[in-house]
């Protein structure tokens, strides 16, 4: 969502910058490369948090599906267990 935010404020500033304006057509396109560069390096800083987030992801995941895996039976068993006692907790609380 960002970086599409990010995608159409750059595409707007590249219009105006590229736009015929009469008055303080300088410094209005100074003003807008400043803010398109701005965008841009916004886009790069969101990408890379993106990648190393799901990195970080992959890579805390991955052990449990291995385990899961392997052990399909006992993984089913504790999330029985686990989904009953959290059953039991919300029903007291509603009590």
């Amino acid at each position: 969502m960002k970086i599409q935010t990010a995608d159409a404020l750059e595409q707007a500033a590249r219009k105006l910058r590229s736009a015929d304006i009469a008055t303080h057509g300088d410094e209005v396109k100074h003003v807008l490369h400043d803010a398109e560069a701005r965008i841009h390096q916004f886009k790069e800083e969101v990408g890379v948090k993106y990648q190393e987030m799901e990195a970080e992801y992959h890579k805390k995941v991955e052990p449990v599906e291995t385990i899961i895996s392997d052990h399909p039976i006992p993984a089913v068993m504790v999330a029985l267990g686990v989904g009953f006692l959290f059953g039991m907790l919300i029903s007291k609380s509603h009590d």
